[in-house]
């Protein structure tokens, strides 16, 4: 089993020095702990992608990583690991999930929530449930290993929400994460909206021409009471906003300023407009139903992270059809019961 880890930086590729926790100084591959632990289980080459606190990451380090991986898999590892920051974990494991959907081997990210050197982290945890899945389920696709404790839990790259601000932990979009890495074991979760050990190893065909040069073209915003779409410009280069709802689905539409407002000045220039996520059920709030009559495009079932990557790639991307194409499900992430 061989298998190449990338390496991002992020705070499993940090150390300490005078209380600021930084990428510069660190010099203690996490590969070679590994190596020490379970000798002769792998065979591992390192490539040092970046240095870069995941908070500092943009599309250039994501069309670089997109590359890395690509030339990786063309190499012939079976398997290959991003170590990455935390912060934005959930959007780059969503990127690459929707960019690499059809990638032939196991792509499995992880991060830590305290620096290796510490013994509370919890990088290597992370790091040994990312080989195991590697080694006992090894299903193409992209994933990402983190957890606590003793345990990691494993998810859908595309299924993966960023981490609260007071715990630090991540979650899944459906609450049910794919497996958890245990006692040296993988076990999948039974779940009506997991996709079954079968789906996850079927073959996928690419739906985007080739693998996009991710540019900043699309615009998210969150809702918030009172806010003032009239204060909100849409700069050359966007070509569609994705206007994160409310848990119901609704956004502003009465009163001063409201979403038909930007709706509308959408449509104007040309602009597509989303909305995430909406639930794929019959009933829907008189809110929603004004800005699907005018013109918005729903996003059914689909985290923030996963919406933001498929319209980010989508749009990148030469289609001929951005709205029809972003309907279609790439790696699990619009969620469907599966069984």
């Amino acid at each position: 089993m061989k298998i190449l880890t990338v390496l991002t930086g992020g705070t499993i590729g940090s150390t300490v020095k005078n209380k600021t926790i930084d990428v510069k100084g660190f010099s203690c591959p996490i590969t070679e702990m590994y190596k020490e632990k379970f000798p002769g289980t792998a065979d591992f080459d390192a490539v040092n992608l970046c240095s870069v606190l995941s908070e500092n990451i943009n599309y250039r380090h994501w069309n670089s990583l997109t590359d890395c991986i690509l030339d990786g898999e063309k190499a012939g590892y079976d398997g290959i690991i991003v170590t990455h920051g935390s912060d934005t974990l959930s959007y780059t494991s969503a990127i690459l999930g929707v960019c690499l959907s059809f990638i032939k081997i196991p792509i499995v990210l992880t991060a830590a929530d305290y620096p290796l050197e510490n013994p509370k982290s919890n990088g290597f945890l992370n790091f040994c449930g990312a080989v195991e899945f590697i080694k006992s389920v090894n299903a193409p696709g992209v994933y990402v290993s983190y957890g606590t404790g003793e345990q990691a839990d494993i998810y859908l790259g595309t299924r993966l929400c960023e981490a609260d601000r007071f715990l630090d932990r991540f979650s899944d979009f459906t609450g049910t994460p794919l497996g958890r890495y245990c006692q040296g074991k993988v076990t999948l979760n039974q779940s009506p909206f997991n996709p079954t050990p079968e789906q996850l190893m079927q073959r996928r065909s690419p739906i985007l021409q080739g693998v996009p040069r991710l540019s900043d073209c699309v615009k998210m915003i969150t809702p918030y009471p009172g806010i003032d779409y009239s204060r909100i410009n849409l700069s050359p280069n966007i070509k569609a906003i994705l206007h994160l709802s409310y848990h119901s689905g609704t956004l502003c539409t009465e009163g001063g300023s409201t979403a038909l407002d930007l709706l509308k000045q959408c449509k104007e220039n040309g602009v597509d407009f989303y909305l995430c996520s909406i639930k794929n059920r019959e009933n829907l709030y008189a809110t929603t139903r004004k800005l699907l009559a005018d013109g918005g495009v729903p996003m059914y079932n689909i985290s923030r992270e996963a919406a933001f990557a498929k319209l980010t790639a989508v749009y990148s991307s030469d289609c001929a059809n951005p709205t029809e194409v972003s309907g279609k499900n790439f790696f699990f992430e619009n969620v469907l019961e599966f069984r």
